[in-house]
């Protein structure tokens, strides 16, 4: 009996690492582009989405793949649960650090030389971070497990079933 009850707690706190970090990986820069998009079309209102065509859902969610798949992973390891009061939070937070940074990074690659830049640099990076943030907030709503409050799994009872041996009389 000691053996089934650690079953059971094992099933119950095994939080999806992998299924977290892809869906946050895929659907983040997938909503990423699809927001550029829809922005695109609002700023230009007299085009249509056959004019515009993809290219914005596909750099952007290019360029928004690394981000959200470091997003996925920091929140798969924080073992972050759907319905948790700190989830929505937490996961705006670590999706601006990450798409602040990241962006971050690549202008410093490119080069900076002026403080003016610098000044653009950071505003660059604030809004690529609130732009990540909103994306985490969204996939986190999707991708995320759900809390499980009655700490009940209903697999646990169908392996451990003790008519499980007399399925075979029939």
């Amino acid at each position: 009996m000691e053996m089934t009850n650690m079953k059971m707690v094992n099933r119950v706190n095994a939080y999806p690492y992998l299924q977290v970090t892809i869906l946050f990986a895929g659907l983040g820069s997938v909503i990423g582009g699809l927001i550029v998009e829809l922005c695109v079309l609002l700023v230009f209102k007299e085009a249509d989405f056959a004019q515009i065509g993809y290219q914005p859902i596909l750099y952007v969610g290019l360029l928004g793949f690394i981000p959200a798949l470091l997003t996925g992973i920091i929140i798969a390891c924080k073992k972050i649960w759907q319905g948790d009061h700190k989830s929505i939070r937490t996961s705006f937070l670590i999706g601006f650090v990450t798409s602040a940074f990241y962006m971050g990074a690549i202008v410093l690659y490119l080069g900076i030389n002026s403080w003016i830049e610098i000044g653009v640099l950071l505003a660059f990076m604030l809004m690529i971070g609130l732009f990540g943030a909103v994306n985490a907030v969204i996939a986190s709503c999707i991708a995320l497990p759900k809390v499980c409050k009655s700490r009940f799994d209903i697999t646990f009872k169908k392996e451990d079933d003790s008519y499980k041996g007399l399925h075979h009389l029939r």
